[in-house]
């Protein structure tokens, strides 16, 4: 069987060299990759697929799961937060993505 580095099997929603899949190819789309509410996100799931997924959930007018992601990472740690603000920063000014994340970020309390 595949591993990934750390000796991780390698999972079926991963992609050629052990990169996991987009959030919404995934089963259950980006609430699977975030979690439900209340409880541990995905096993496998990374800060950066819970930032995936919020933005999906901010393109699709998902507001009220925006929040309650939001909210839960906040509790959970800075990091999701981090993330947002820095690929924010990365992409160029009028992009789609940085569109997302900038008004994710907008929704986040302070």
């Amino acid at each position: 069987a595949d591993s990934l580095p750390g000796g991780r099997p390698a999972a079926a929603d991963s992609l050629p060299g052990g990169r996991p899949a987009a959030a919404d190819s995934l089963p259950g789309g980006p609430a699977a990759a975030a979690g439900i509410p209340g409880r541990p996100p995905r096993p496998g799931a990374t800060t950066l697929d819970r930032v995936h997924a919020a933005m999906l959930f901010q393109q699709s007018g998902r507001s009220q799961a925006l929040r309650t992601l939001i909210q839960a990472e906040q509790e959970r740690s800075p990091d999701f937060l981090r993330l947002a603000n820095a690929l924010s920063a990365l992409y160029p000014s009028g992009s789609r993505e940085k569109r997302l994340l900038d008004a994710m970020l907008l929704a986040a309390p302070r």
